[in-house]
């Protein structure tokens, strides 16, 4: 079982002296009944774009403390001097029933370097589809004594891990706030695709449905679905199917959309006035489209500025001789797009706060249609921002799926400046790792 991933996500707080002294308890806590939170407690959602993976309550005294929305670190106030905190991060990895389970807390015990004798662990449903796993320990070291609590919990589409540790005396005082926290989580329907399973079962599933001889459905190097010249954006498909959870109703439409493969571009030959409305834009690295006749507008930082055509599955880069025929330049084409896609519904945000918990810093812009970084360009959207932030702006975009601005300040540009620079290496499709001032004027290098 893949666990390097989980691991890595708790690794700090899965460090330890190497003379820690193990004991088990003799009351292993039982799973908890899922249940509602109480009344006034707030909620953290872990969210890949339109999929939630879980969400999990706690106190509003208490804190939530991310960095890109997984794991979750929720803490007591300071001013509590409680030593106690409940780490919680998802794995899309499937549970397969109780033996899965007990798989997964066996490998998060050999990670702490602790035997796990699995006939102690506590098993038990979790909904109408998902299976769970309770486990403990305690620790003495330096004279310390702590609690640790350990839960697994998921189905078909992921697994949820609950690692929660304290003093031993802060960690008894809290124990029935703890249960409740654990007892909140919610997870997904199990019917449902997450978005890594999603594009496999779509494609094999387009496959079935081909006739003899005829082109295979795959992936094109930038994870678009592809056949033959075809390529077909997944996000919207992914969104529409979350909406009506129809598989087969997805794969109809794209048959549909393949059907046509063989005639020209939608736009080709369309009046300007029946496209225009239909206009986006995305930044890309210069030279991921050196050489390709399509009109693009550069920028600092080896970027360009590409208006697009938008469609319910897929954007087209638009060729420079349909320019030539609507009579606009590259800088008049992408005025319009810019305003076009500012002029649509509003983006989702997703808030990121300080330490504290309590103080917003910045958004990440996390739409997940395709064009979160374009956003970068519209006026109106860069407006709302600053004033809901109070202040001007910086901006990284390590990639073009993942845009993240905060207001600008001294501790914040080194943050993010790293955080640009690591993103950036790690990412298959890197767009920028610098550091961006965000202005009336628009993007401007740091």
């Amino acid at each position: 079982m893949p666990v390097s991933k989980l691991v890595s996500a708790l690794r700090d707080v899965l460090s330890t002296g190497e003379h820690a002294k193990i004991t088990l308890p003799t009351d292993i806590p039982p799973v908890p009944l899922q249940s509602a939170p109480p009344e006034g407690w707030r909620t953290y959602a872990c969210d890949a774009g339109p999929w939630t993976r879980f969400t999990v309550s706690y106190p509003r005294r208490w804190h939530a403390l991310s960095g890109q929305s997984d794991p979750v670190h929720i803490q007591p106030d300071p001013r509590s001097q409680l030593d106690l905190s409940v780490t919680v991060t998802s794995h899309p990895e499937p549970v397969h029933g109780p033996q899965g389970i007990l798989g997964q807390i066996e490998e998060l015990a050999k990670a702490r370097g602790i035997e796990c004798n699995t006939s102690q662990v506590q098993l038990d449903r979790w909904g109408d589809d998902g299976w769970a796993g309770s486990w403990a320990w305690d620790e003495q070291c330096d004279g310390l004594d702590r609690r640790w609590r350990v839960m697994a919990l998921g189905h078909d589409q992921g697994t949820v891990f609950v690692m929660a540790e304290g003093s031993t005396r802060d960690y008894a005082e809290c124990a029935a706030l703890v249960e409740s926290m654990i007892a909140s989580i919610t997870l997904p329907p199990a019917e449902l695709l997450a978005p890594e399973f999603f594009p496999k079962a779509l494609c094999e599933l387009l496959n079935d449905r081909l006739t003899p001889g005829s082109t295979p459905w795959g992936f094109s190097p930038q994870g678009h679905l592809q056949c033959g010249d075809l390529i077909v954006r997944l996000p919207h498909l992914y969104r529409a199917y979350l909406d009506d959870g129809d598989l087969d109703g997805v794969a109809s439409a794209v048959d549909r959309h393949s059907d046509s493969a063989d005639q020209p571009p939608e736009f080709a030959g369309a009046n300007w006035e029946d496209i225009s409305g239909r206009l986006r834009v995305v930044l890309r690295r210069a030279d991921s489209l050196a050489g390709l006749p399509v009109v693009k507008i550069p920028m600092n930082g080896a970027l360009v500025a590409c208006p697009v055509l938008d469609s319910d599955d897929r954007m087209t880069f638009i060729p420079e001789v349909e320019a030539e025929r609507w009579g606009l330049d590259p800088r008049s084409l992408l005025t319009h797009a810019v305003a076009s896609l500012d002029g649509s519904a509003y983006p989702q945000l997703v808030e990121v706060f300080a330490d504290d918990g309590e103080q917003l810093l910045g958004f990440q812009i996390a739409d997940g249609d395709g064009y979160d970084s374009g956003r970068l360009l519209c006026p109106r959207i860069r407006a709302s921002i600053e004033a809901a932030l109070g202040g001007p702006l910086i901006v990284i975009m390590p990639s073009a799926g993942l845009v993240l601005v905060a207001r600008d300040d001294d501790a914040l540009r080194n943050n993010l400046a790293e955080a640009a620079a690591t993103g950036y290496a790690r990412r298959p499709r890197p767009l920028s790792e610098e550091l961006w001032r965000w202005t009336e004027a628009g993007l401007e290098l740091l």
